[in-house]
């Protein structure tokens, strides 16, 4: 079968010593475990374009059977998927653009299908759901952790299973000395995905023993990964429009970070610590939380992951913030208390530049993280902002149900697209 181009993306030639490292790391690693390093890769990524691939390391092959078995844990009652093909696993490192400018080495897992049937493979870029913002809980890591955050590996190897080729980055700021995750930051989650496929490119044009790739690339994520998914849809066009986005997907997506705090607090302790890394002393962690939280805000929430966050913090609103802030979100209106956090929240919502992208969101009935209303004021101002939006509302699902919930809808709403149909829309609904 003859290899479907890729996006008319001019070629961008490593440096020749990353070229050899990376070729001598195929030559060295093909169907050989390796574990994940944990010191970042001794590369001048100054010197190397954004999204350029640094490492890549071939860890293991799935059969179609332990994919389908390995699924059961992340797909629970909603059963483990039809599998078409087995899958390999590696690990990646690419070049990525912060916030501040500098380039910055980010890690991923990829999922590649073998001998798929439908021939060459579109590509999904998938982001996390929150794990934190510390290094320990960044997503490339959770097997490192007695219960894993999210059993991603078990969730998306399912993807590439039925042909569809699929990488997760961590986002920005993990690994980094210096800062914690850029937790809900457009710009950064949006370079970090776009950059995800230019490696995916590469991984795919230095090897040629993985089927081929199309120029068909979908974004999507869970809750925050979801807020992610929409900022690409809202920034490719200037950042990175050598990549073909296709469309955008949302499983129980965080678009709007406003309403998230005013559902569930515990998020806003991650929130705070990460926008003050970016926008400085216009965040005050003081006008939000409660003052017993604010002296060992760095050593709570900058140092535990998610789960340990709902142990800290109360869920609701009135325990965790001051009773001013607490009254100011409630009324909508976050500004009055504490303005530059206000701005900040409001400068980062996603999804509704006019993008004109199709969309797939996928909700839970029983979420109580991101509500109904909430998901549904998205989608109708998505529509009103000229997508055609495909919406999914799943009753008996929970937050992170969504995801295997939505997992048949996603492959049919993707190979659909790719295959040249018109993007579907429950907008007039």
């Amino acid at each position: 079968m003859t290899k479907p181009a890729r996006s008319e993306r001019p070629a961008r030639r490593a440096p020749l010593a990353v070229a050899l490292s990376v070729a001598a790391a195929f030559a060295a690693t093909t169907f050989a475990q390796a574990p994940l390093p944990v010191a970042p890769p001794t590369v001048d990524a100054a010197g190397l374009p954004a999204g350029s691939l640094v490492e890549a390391v071939f860890v293991e092959r799935w059969t179609p059977q332990e994919v389908h078995q390995r699924a059961v844990v992340a797909f629970g009652g909603y059963g483990a998927p039809l599998v078409e093909n087995a899958v390999d696993l590696w690990l990646l490192r690419f070049t990525t653009t912060r916030f501040d400018g500098e380039v910055a080495v980010v890690r991923a897992r990829a999922f590649t299908p073998v001998d798929p049937p439908r021939g060459a493979a579109p590509l999904l870029v998938y982001g996390s759901g929150t794990t934190g913002v510390a290094d320990a809980c960044a997503p490339s890591r959770e097997y490192e952790r007695a219960t894993p955050l999210g059993y991603y590996r078990e969730l998306l190897a399912p993807y590439a299973g039925r042909g569809v080729a699929t990488v997760f980055p961590d986002y920005l700021g993990f690994e980094d000395p210096d800062r914690p995750q850029a937790y809900f930051h457009a710009d950064s989650e949006a370079h970090v995905l776009l950059d995800a496929a230019r490696a995916m490119t590469e991984l795919y044009a230095r090897t040629g023993a993985l089927g081929g790739l199309r120029a068909e690339t979908f974004f999507g994520g869970y809750s925050q990964g979801g807020h992610a998914a929409f900022a690409v849809a809202d920034q490719h066009g200037s950042y990175a429009p050598d990549v073909q986005v296709a469309g955008a997907m949302g499983f129980a997506a965080t678009t709007d970070v406003e309403a998230l705090l005013a559902t569930a607090a515990y998020y806003a302790p991650f929130v705070l610590l990460a926008y003050r890394s970016v926008y400085g002393e216009a965040i005050d962690p003081a006008q939000v939380l409660a003052p017993r939280f604010v002296p060992t805000l760095e050593q709570d929430a900058g140092a535990f992951c998610v789960d340990r966050a709902q142990q800290v913090y109360p869920y609701d609103g009135a325990g965790t913030y001051t009773d001013a802030f607490h009254r100011a979100l409630q009324a909508g209106d976050p500004g009055a208390v504490a303005p530059g956090f206000a701005r900040a929240l409001a400068a980062n919502a996603t999804g509704l530049s006019g993008h004109g992208l199709p969309a797939l969101v996928v909700q839970g009935g029983r979420d109580v993280i991101v509500l109904d209303r909430t998901q549904e004021r998205f989608v109708a101002a998505l529509c009103a902002a000229g997508s055609p939006v495909t919406y999914l509302n799943v009753p008996t699902a929970r937050h992170r149900d969504t995801r295997p919930a939505g997992f048949d809808a996603s492959l049919e709403w993707m190979w659909a697209l790719t295959n040249g149909a018109p993007a579907p829309s429950t907008c007039a609904n």
